[in-house]
Parts: C-alpha cells; structure tokens; sequence
C-alpha cells in the first residue's frame, strides 16, 4: 500500500508539473500572437504612410499626425490598441527634415491585462 502511495505521488507532482508547462506554453504562443498581429497592423500602417510624401505626414490635421493616434487603427485586432505615429527630428510648426525617420507605435493590452508596446521605424526622402 505505501509503495502505491508513493507511485500516486510521484504521478501527481509529474502531471502538475506537466500542467505548468502547457499553461506557461499557451501563454508564450498567445503573446506571440498578439505581437505578429501587433507587427502586422504596424506594417501595413507604415506602407499607407510611406505613399504619402514627406510633407504631408507629420503636419497637423493629417492621418500621420506627429503624436497623435491613427483612427483607422483604435482597437483594430488587440484590445485597447492604439497606433501613434512620431517623427523624432520633427518640430511642430517647423520644417519637415529630410530624410524623415517614421516611428510608428503599437500599444494594447494583452492576455494578462498588462500593456505591451512594439515599434516600428522607417524613413522617407523627398
């Protein structure tokens, strides 16, 4: 009887352990998940942003607007998502440089309720 006592231990603690896995398994493949959805909305972003000319990206009232989040992509895929677009040698009110460097910024947030953050950088040339 203690040797079956002992063998239902030791299978207990292997398939508790084996459960630990799965779960922490499941919550790496759904983290990658929402950073591949996060890179995609970020790629096809930063290609309707590079039809633009230089000019016409970071200047207010525009769908680029220094600082100011992308409508078209509020809450898109993720939850809460946002996507803001900055152009770090820009200056409100001042001349766009030339080259331009794109900063686009995904933020949402994830699975486990914290907020996650990926960007993606380009730049443009008149």
């Amino acid at each position: 009887m203690v040797e079956v006592m002992i063998a239902v231990g030791v299978l207990l603690i292997a398939v508790v352990t084996a459960f630990g896995s799965q779960l922490a398994s499941f919550r790496l493949v759904n983290s990658s998940r929402e950073d591949n959805t996060a890179i995609s909305d970020l790629a096809a972003c930063m290609e309707e942003a590079l039809l633009l000319t230089s000019d016409a990206l970071p200047v207010a009232g525009s769908l680029f607007e220094h600082g100011q989040p992308i409508a078209a992509y509020e809450r898109l895929h993720l939850r809460d998502q946002r996507l803001v677009a900055t152009y770090p040698e820009y200056v409100a009110g001042g001349a766009v440089p030339d080259p331009l460097t794109i900063v686009l910024t995904a933020t949402w947030r994830g699975a486990q309720g914290h907020e996650r953050k990926v960007e993606l950088r380009s730049l443009e040339v008149r």
